[in-house]
């Protein structure tokens, strides 16, 4: 274009110079310095700009009309892409009950962690670890452990890392808390031992009506929903833990601490098994999903998730602090006991429900699907709304607000996790996803991350809404 405008201006100087130079020639004109100004320079500008002018115009309004057209058909490609996903995408649920849960951070134990947040109590200077220059850092350590640490006498954790004894710590910590709802498992992994693995189960399975399912027998359909409910054969122990330890941790040492936990519960060896997860910052959602999709596939089966990760150590520190200004480790742990909604046990309610979804951005859809529209707790100040994710980054606040867009969930509903955890991210996600289940009855909990939902209800709220359905049909 601007090749085109300087063309267009030569020309008009060369044709204007040459008129107004014979001009003078024939009138014996005698130009002062002010006339040269005028009829070279001001002249051709003038007769530049009024030739190209309506050219400009025109391009203008062409390319006016070309957006125009290109952003109406960008809309009309999103509607339609949004509409097929809207009636092609299925939401795929995982579902298990909760029966017990826990978290503990340096901000609290369970709900006072979650007040913690709300009040944005921020880390304190730790005098055990120093930084490059000798000073003390700021951390988010859990004092307690250090006393336990100091009595703990054994000599297996004498042999691990100092970062490994704090997680050990944290992770007996919450076996510890639910002594109670283990003996009960324990209890009934044993009377369901008795009858399953003894001549009973042989008679059972002998009976007419298991033989032949078109034999009607009353006797044999009882039999067969006291196994569909009652029969259990194993308690999982999964263990988040951080990938840092992994070339570290010392299976062993973990193994027979939470083994002589198990056998003072009355849980045997062959009745329980333990498994860990080393994860990272960015594999810790599909580990999530993969791991509660197992869960819900073992209908014979009661699973204790923990997940627990301590950065408390001075080796640890000068490692991460490397050409870093400043770095904030933290120690926490989180826990939950869960099974699919088949699984009963004896003389044991499950407090609440938790439904993840992991691929579905439909909120609309989502409401429709779990008749969550019109909650008390959206006309309440009060957050409910736990986000995982990174609260400091620009996409995942503009992701976020996109997806609550059109629900009556305001930005003060909101309450960011991550804040507790400091630098120590690896296992933050799960420890946010557990302590939803420390909000108060009868709100439901809405664990927001980028690649998977979850939501925490109570489970006595649900059976009611179950029961009212039924009534009025």
């Amino acid at each position: 274009m601007m090749k085109k405008i300087i063309a267009i201006f030569i020309t008009c100087f060369l044709l204007v110079g040459l008129i107004v130079i014979y001009f003078w020639r024939d009138t014996q004109y005698q130009p002062e310095s002010g006339d040269l100004i005028h009829y070279f320079l001001i002249l051709p500008l003038i007769i530049t700009s009024v030739l190209i002018l309506p050219w400009l115009i025109y391009q203008a309004y062409q390319k006016y009309k070309d957006k125009k057209q290109q952003a109406l058909a960008a809309e009309q490609s999103q509607n339609i892409e949004a509409t097929e996903q809207k009636e092609v995408q299925k939401s795929t649920w995982l579902e298990l009950n909760i029966y017990a849960a826990g978290a503990y951070s340096a901000l609290g134990e369970n709900d006072s962690t979650l007040e913690g947040i709300k009040t944005l109590a921020g880390p304190l200077l730790d005098s055990n670890l120093l930084d490059a220059h000798g000073s003390p850092v700021l951390s988010y350590r859990i004092e307690a452990l250090d006393q336990l640490l100091s009595e703990d006498t054994s000599a297996d954790m004498q042999f691990v890392s100092m970062r490994q004894q704090r997680i050990t710590l944290l992770i007996h910590h919450q076996i510890q808390q639910h002594n109670e709802i283990l003996s009960t498992i324990s209890d009934h992994l044993q009377r369901s031992s008795l009858f399953y693995e003894s001549q009973n189960l042989h008679e059972y399975r002998m009976h007419p009506a298991w033989i032949d399912p078109t034999v009607s027998s009353d006797e044999g359909t009882e039999l067969k929903q006291i196994e569909q409910v009652y029969r259990l054969e194993k308690l999982n122990l999964h263990m988040i833990i951080s990938e840092d330890v992994i070339h570290t941790w010392n299976d062993q040492s973990s193994n027979d601490g939470i083994q002589a936990i198990f056998y003072d519960l009355g849980i045997i060896p062959q009745k329980f098994h333990i498994e860990y997860h080393f994860v990272s910052r960015s594999s810790v959602d599909q580990y999530v999903v993969e791991l509660f999709d197992r869960i819900q596939k073992q209908p014979h089966e009661i699973s204790l998730i923990i997940a627990a990760d301590s950065e408390l150590d001075q080796e640890i520190i000068d490692e991460k602090m490397w050409g870093k200004k400043a770095y904030t480790p933290a120690e926490y742990v989180s826990s939950c006991c869960v099974a699919p909604a088949v699984v009963e046990i004896e003389q044991l309610q499950a407090l609440k429900i938790l439904k993840l979804v992991s691929n579905q951005n439909n909120l609309k859809q989502i409401f429709d699907e779990l008749d969550i529209h019109d909650l008390p707790q959206y006309e309440d100040e009060a957050p409910f709304v736990l986000v995982i994710e990174d609260g400091s980054d620009v996409k995942v606040v503009k992701k976020l607000t996109q997806f609550f867009a059109e629900s009556p969930i305001e930005p003060h509903h909101y309450l960011y996790c991550q804040t507790m955890a400091g630098h120590t991210q690896n296992v933050a996600k799960v420890f946010g996803l557990m302590l939803g289940a420390q909000l108060p009855d009868p709100q439901v909990a809405f664990v927001y991350s980028q690649n998977f939902k979850a939501f925490i209800q109570t489970f006595s709220e649900i059976k009611q809404d179950q029961e009212s359905v039924a009534i009025a049909d």
